[in-house]
């Protein structure tokens, strides 16, 4: 479609590039990211993300590099990561897909009617008896999430209702399945991830508020979550190779999205309204 429209607008005598004014959905590209990253901590989601593997507009574009979705440049192999090899433990509990055992025991504790009536009442008795810590209780009737691969920071809000309701799914499963309970270790990576991923969450949740005028802010943001992301290695070592799998796309889209002009354009906007106190807006 952008090709057809630099076609009939240049036959007009309208200077236009077909390149130079593609916008990309910001929280799209930041889904993309975390799931190279969760991709590299071995995590991968329930089914290929069809939507990632977008060709090029016409013969001759070049391809979008993050959203073509080639991994062999962006998995970062666990095996050089010295902080996840010295913890054994934490690193058998990594490899056997902490998501994919999240997501089964969600299933199960949500696989009926009856059971999330139960859970339900269960999490009443939970707050009644102060089980939670003061200022994070959940509030009454909240409910297990599940992911879905295309929407972004669904994983994220996954992990962290199951994480915050986690003794709620003990006394719920301890009876029914206690077998697709999770151990310590496991929680403890799952606690990691989510700390990983609330990073982005945030991100996006601020680009993504009402009337916010995002294209002059997306290339800013895009260096600012690739900067904390970053700080963030030291903070989480044990799956800093994830992190810097999620770093290395969004780097790499970047040095991409630089051939938009547009968001040239909307950034020197910005700064004159901001020069001289104006919204377009």
């Amino acid at each position: 479609m952008m090709g057809d429209l630099e076609r009939l607008l240049n036959e007009r005598g309208i200077r236009f590039h077909r390149m130079g004014n593609r916008i990309r959905c910001f929280p799209h590209v930041v889904n993309i990211a975390v799931q190279h990253g969760l991709r590299a901590l071995g995590c991968s989601s329930k089914k290929p993300d069809t939507d990632s593997a977008i060709a090029p507009l016409c013969a001759g574009d070049p391809v979008d590099p993050i959203l073509n979705d080639d991994q062999t440049s962006l998995m970062l192999d666990a095996h050089f990561n010295d902080a996840l090899q010295n913890d054994p433990e934490y690193a058998a509990a990594l490899s056997e897909n902490p998501v994919k055992a999240a997501r089964t025991l969600i299933m199960k504790a949500r696989q009926s009617g009856q059971r999330r009536e139960e859970f339900d009442n269960l999490l009443n008795k939970c707050l009644d008896d102060g089980t939670f810590i003061a200022g994070e209780e959940p509030a009454p009737g909240t409910q297990l999430l599940r992911d879905v691969d295309t929407r972004w920071s669904s994983t994220f809000l996954m992990l962290d209702r199951l994480l915050t309701l986690y003794p709620v799914v003990q006394l719920l499963m301890t009876k029914h399945d206690p077998g697709a309970l999770l151990s310590d270790k496991t929680l403890d990576v799952l606690s990691d991830i989510r700390e990983f991923l609330a990073i982005p969450h945030a991100v996006q949740e601020l680009l993504s508020a009402e009337n916010t005028p995002t294209a002059s802010l997306a290339l800013p943001a895009y260096a600012e979550l690739v900067d904390i992301l970053k700080a963030a290695q030291s903070k989480l070592p044990r799956i800093a190779h994830g992190l810097q799998a999620a770093v290395s796309a969004l780097e790499e889209y970047m040095a991409y999205t630089r051939q938009t002009r547009v968001y040239a354009l909307a950034m020197s906007k910005g700064l004159w309204n901001t020069l001289h106190n104006t919204s377009p807006y």
